[in-house]
């Protein structure tokens, strides 16, 4: 048998013993626009992504607790930065959309964007079959092999918990401000990754309460630069 059917053969053997969808499957955190604002994509693509052309969505909602509410809980923001990252490689949505269907069909598995197994080697979408301590990049269009040199700047953003699944992003958008969204944190919604002070927080104070940047670092003890790149993300909110 070849190796990269074993290989698949144990992947499958893993999601069989079921994983307990939690609030990252669940819970309502994140509108379009919203997540548009922290991803740095544009919200009429993220809503593309949900519904889909073909009425088989990359990406994940839920259902809104009010007609306007969010819908995008954080497991589908995880897939948002990846579909991102892949986009940013040089893959086509077809390319993308037509890996992510075999691979859902092949591991039985829905939420295959948001698992350790996507990655890109700039013209082929990809996926590991094996570990990660001994990858095997499988191209997800075939099956087949992969021997080019596989790029992970596509999972450089994302962190996996024990059940293989995300549990935080690094938002590209905040640049070196380090800012994170990790449902164990601020309600889900972004904070600075080692304060764990929520950027609505320095927004609020300098759009609503007219603090100044200065004194909005003196009291959350940030610097400058992270207040400022924090205002510039989120000036995006009413553009």
């Amino acid at each position: 048998m070849p190796t990269h059917i074993t290989s698949l053969n144990r992947y499958r053997a893993l999601m069989a013993k079921g994983v307990k969808r939690d609030h990252r499957f669940l819970a309502p955190v994140f509108t379009a626009q919203a997540a548009a604002v922290h991803l740095g994509i544009p919200a009429t693509t993220i809503k593309e992504w949900i519904s889909g052309s073909d009425n088989r969505p990359v990406m994940h909602s839920v259902a809104a607790p009010t007609p306007h509410g969010p819908r995008l809980p954080f497991i589908a923001m995880a897939e948002a930065q990846i579909l991102r990252e892949l986009r940013n490689t040089g893959l086509s949505m077809p390319q993308i959309r037509a890996g992510v269907q075999r691979l859902r069909a092949m591991t039985g598995e829905e939420y295959v964007l948001a698992t350790k197994t996507i990655a890109t080697d700039g013209g082929e979408l990809l996926y590991n079959a094996a570990s990660d301590v001994a990858p095997e990049w499988v191209r997800a269009r075939d099956g087949q092999q992969a021997f080019r040199q596989v790029v992970e700047a596509v999972i450089k953003f994302v962190s996996y918990a024990d059940d293989g699944y995300a549990e935080r992003i690094t938002l590209r958008p905040y640049e070196s401000a380090d800012v994170i969204i990790d449902p164990r944190f601020g309600f889900g919604q972004p904070v600075f990754a080692g304060s764990k002070v929520p950027v609505e927080a320095v927004a609020d104070l300098f759009y609503g309460g007219g603090e100044s940047v200065g004194d909005i670092a003196d009291e959350y003890g940030l610097t400058i630069f992270e207040v400022e790149t924090v205002l510039r993300v989120m000036a995006r909110r009413a553009a």
